[in-house]
């Protein structure tokens, strides 16, 4: 075991920007699992691997592990951001949303029995910030319970992406757990001192986006099929016209071009066809981020909502990363993300936290 490359099980995982991003700290993926056959495409593209095309909750511990070669115990850390839309703040818990979420509470449940039952070194458990404000803490206290059982520490925060490098405001929970028979002396310490993140000066969306081809409505670069501007109806793009370079919001457009939604609002929805800052980390990219009357997603300057190529760039999807052709899809699964980036360095601080059992070193 000495010489085995520390692998990675990447649960729930999309496209691949987690595996991604592991990989760049060095971990060798091993198998993934995604429901959705597109996303298993992508991920097959990106990371090289084939992974398993199934609900998890059909899947075990044991078929994860046959299909990355893997043995339990043994050298390897699972990621996973289990369906986490019922989390949200937004979310009605009572009612039409109370059987989903409940459906999403077992997801939970079912990403943590697999952990158990496979026993990595280490575990990267990934949501939304209601999964601890919210109506969704019951799942996430079990979780971290279990492990606690089964013999593993972990530490968590809400973090916010762009005080770990990324160009986007974007506040998730990150809960990191290590087995205490591998963790490296003070470990658990040092990942809370990184979970408090601090990087500097935060990296803006210019940084992202502002070497990218200036397009109009309905334009495209030729070069680059992802960098494709939407061909606005006329209604949508006066809207857009009123509102404010950098940083501007709906409240700039004439009340004669509001949405009749907007007109029954007394307060809220300010972000709907708000533009972006230069010189600020962009908004949470979310399933509908190519969609201006769907929050601050217009670009900073020009008359568009961003392209799926500036939506990639604001989640540090590499340019050369697999995307699907179609636009609305990709404003989905780039919305569904992990950011490369972040990832990352997630994935070195958890390496350092186990020492010599993920550098090659004995059990």
């Amino acid at each position: 075991m000495a010489d085995e490359p520390l692998r990675l099980v990447d649960l729930f995982s999309g496209m691949g920007c987690a595996s991604m991003g592991f990989a760049q700290a060095g971990f060798e993926p091993a198998t993934a699992l995604e429901i959705d056959p597109l996303r298993c495409e992508l991920y097959r593209q990106n990371v090289g691997i084939e992974p398993v095309l199934a609900d998890v909750m059909d899947v075990t511990g044991s078929d994860l592990l046959r299909a990355g070669g893997l043995e339990a115990g043994g050298k390897f850390c699972v990621v996973g951001c289990p369906p986490c839309q019922s989390f949200s703040s937004l979310a009605d818990t009572s009612g039409a949303d109370s059987e989903t979420f409940g459906r999403r509470g077992g997801y939970v449940a079912k990403f943590t029995e697999l952990v158990v039952e496979m026993m990595p070194l280490g575990v990267v458990f990934e949501n939304v910030q209601g999964m601890v404000s919210g109506a969704g803490r019951r799942f996430f206290d079990d979780h971290v319970g279990a492990l606690d059982d089964a013999g593993y520490d972990t530490r968590h925060r809400v973090v916010n992406a762009a005080d770990f490098g990324v160009p986007q405001n974007r506040r998730r929970l990150i809960a990191v757990s290590v087995r205490r028979d591998v963790a490296e002396r003070g470990a658990m310490g040092r990942i809370g001192e990184f979970l408090d993140g601090n990087v500097g000066r935060r990296r803006t969306v210019k940084d992202a986006i502002g070497d990218l081809r200036r397009l109009g409505p309905g334009e495209f670069d030729p070069a680059d099929p992802h960098h494709r501007a939407s061909d606005h109806g006329p209604r949508v793009l006066e809207r857009i016209r009123n509102v404010s370079r950098d940083g501007g919001n709906r409240k700039n457009i004439p009340r004669r071009l509001w949405l009749d939604c907007h007109k029954r609002l007394a307060r809220g929805a300010e972000t709907s066809y708000g533009r972006m800052r230069w010189d600020e980390p962009s908004p949470t990219m979310t399933c509908r981020c190519t969609t201006p009357a769907c929050g601050r997603f217009t670009h900073p300057v020009l008359d568009r909502g961003i392209t799926v190529r500036e939506a990639a760039r604001l989640q540090t999807i590499p340019d050369e990363a697999a995307l699907s052709e179609y636009v609305s899809k990709n404003a989905a699964i780039i919305g569904d993300a992990v950011p490369v980036l972040l990832a990352r360095r997630i994935a070195e601080t958890l390496r350092g936290a186990i020492g010599r059992a993920g550098s090659g070193g004995t059990l």
